[in-house]
């Protein structure tokens, strides 16, 4: 089942299907994973699990009343794969530091600290496998799975779903103004959360509506702009943290002044398309969005 509402009149009953079915296949592939697909596997069950739990969001915020113990199964799962998942894409980020700038450092010392990283990565998939963490996060979404069965929610009209993505953007576009007011990294990690939740909601609403697939597509560019930052921040962290490079520490001094470089430029693209994105007030986008629906089919009438 993909990612998307379908029934216009039980959305309810949609969601939940989506969250099954999107638990079932992140558990099997947890499960059924071995060598090499278990980074994969890691990948996309961490997606997965992030589609869920903005379900689960929007869920709570039409007034279900889902049980304590799922939110908190799914929290910890998503945490065990970030850990797993954080030291692939580091690579991925250093990789990229190396293409921008490939004369700042010499060949040879490029080459060690990626060594650092990959090993880093490696001893980190390792003991989750013997520690059993992913068999641990496989089975907390299984059981989250069979509870969500027995989900409870209210009838979730399409006027409450307009509400509750525009609430979405009010968030967002408060927290993009934070960011930009502070700068700091933490604000723009925040702003990142907010808008993944608005982009996963317009995600979910996009059958029901027309017009809506540009604005989703721009969205997760500025996601993606916004991950590149995150995780250029964190780059010289976990350079540090890499136990083979303690020797190291100007050449990672001089990794950290790259990757802030590279953020200054990546911030001045994501605020000019985060304002583009956010330029109608609150209100206004609740009534663009309201306008955007599709007209409702009327039922079969009983015979």
């Amino acid at each position: 089942m993909s990612f998307e509402l379908h029934h216009r009149k039980h959305i309810e009953d949609d969601l939940t299907k989506i969250v099954r079915q999107q638990l079932r296949n992140t558990a099997d592939a947890l499960t059924k994973s071995e060598g090499s697909q278990v980074r994969s596997a890691v990948h996309e069950s961490r997606k997965s699990v992030k589609k869920v739990r903005a379900v689960v969001a929007f869920l709570t915020e039409a007034g279900a009343k889902l049980p304590r113990r799922d939110r908190k199964r799914l929290k910890s799962a998503a945490r065990a794969l970030s850990r797993v998942r954080d030291t692939t894409a580091i690579i991925d980020t250093f990789d990229r530091v190396r293409r921008r700038y490939p004369k700042r450092l010499p060949d040879q010392t490029y080459g060690i600290l990626r060594r650092g990283l990959v090993a880093a990565r490696d001893r980190s998939e390792e003991r989750a496998q013997r520690d059993g963490v992913l068999a641990d996060a496989a089975e907390r979404l299984e059981k989250t799975r069979g509870s969500a069965r027995k989900w409870s929610s209210p009838s979730i009209k399409r006027s409450a779903m307009i509400a509750i993505v525009a609430a979405s953007y009010r968030r967002s576009r408060n927290a993009m103004r934070r960011a930009r007011a502070t700068g700091q990294s933490a604000t723009l990690h925040r702003w990142r959360k907010e808008l993944k939740t608005l982009w996963y909601q317009l995600r979910l609403a996009k059958p029901l509506t027309t017009g809506v697939a540009p604005l989703i597509a721009e969205l997760k560019r500025l996601e993606t702009e916004l991950g590149d930052d995150h995780n250029l921040v964190i780059l010289a962290a976990t350079l540090r943290a890499c136990r083979d490079l303690r020797t190291m520490r100007a050449d990672i001094r001089q990794i950290d002044r790259l990757a802030a470089r590279m953020r200054q430029s990546l911030r001045r693209r994501a605020f000019a398309l985060g304002r583009r994105l956010h330029h109608r007030k609150p209100e206004a986008f609740a009534r663009w969005l309201r306008a955007s629906l599709k007209e409702a089919r009327p039922q079969p009438s009983a015979a």
